[in-house]
């Protein structure tokens, strides 16, 4: 599993780029895993007693994983210790996005809003720059995934050597096939497939059918 982590300072975007390049690259047939340390930032928003109260070690990691699943670690973890939770979670991961993280082991997306300072990155961890002023409005009139030269770039270097999964879906209501575009079969598809292996006695499903009924309530 390859990690990269997105820093910047507060509210230059980190969390708008993870969304964005988590659907460029689910959209390519990647499973992406993201990890978010919250408490910090929080607290300093908080009235100064509250902080006081809340700031000594209240932090919590939440993990979203390449299914759509969510959990929440209440601690903090260093990025390869929860490198290896991720991996243990969701053996299918290809990338974790990492946002809140400072481990200098892995490379970093930097944000960098209107009128910051110099990079903060080390130049030999410094994987790309993102400008904030750029990934909102692209986010604003696109919507999510059009960051696809970073996309090119992640892919090209740290997902060279993934074998990416062909999966397909045949999708009916009411007995009518509807087609499915590529973001429906990645967020239908691929998590159905990733809960199912998790369950006891199933190891590589290559087909799952799954049929869902609904009835209409009494009026």
């Amino acid at each position: 599993m390859a990690v990269l982590r997105i820093v910047g300072p507060p509210g230059s975007g980190k969390t708008l780029l993870i969304v964005s390049l988590t659907e460029a690259l689910r959209s390519r047939g990647y499973r992406i895993a993201t990890a978010v340390e919250r408490g910090r930032l929080e607290f300093a928003e908080l009235d100064e007693e509250i902080a006081r109260e809340r700031a000594a070690g209240a932090v919590s990691t939440v993990i979203v994983l390449s299914g759509g699943g969510r959990v929440t670690l209440e601690h903090q973890l260093p990025l390869n210790n929860l490198r290896a939770v991720v991996a243990s979670m969701d053996p299918s991961v290809d990338l974790l996005l990492a946002e809140g993280f400072n481990d200098d082991d892995y490379p970093a997306v930097e944000l960098s809003p209107p009128g910051a300072p110099t990079i903060a990155t080390p130049a030999d961890q410094l994987f790309a720059v993102v400008a904030s002023e750029e990934l909102l409005g692209s986010f604003a009139r696109f919507g999510p995934g059009e960051t696809h030269g970073l996309a090119d770039l992640v892919e090209s270097k740290l997902l060279a050597d993934t074998v990416v999964e062909d999966v397909s879906m045949q999708l009916s209501v009411e007995g009518e096939a509807v087609e499915g575009s590529g973001f429906v079969t990645d967020m239908i598809a691929r998590p159905v497939l990733t809960m199912v292996e998790q369950l006891k006695g199933i190891d590589w499903p290559r087909a799952v059918r799954l049929n869902i009924r609904r009835r209409r309530p009494p009026e």
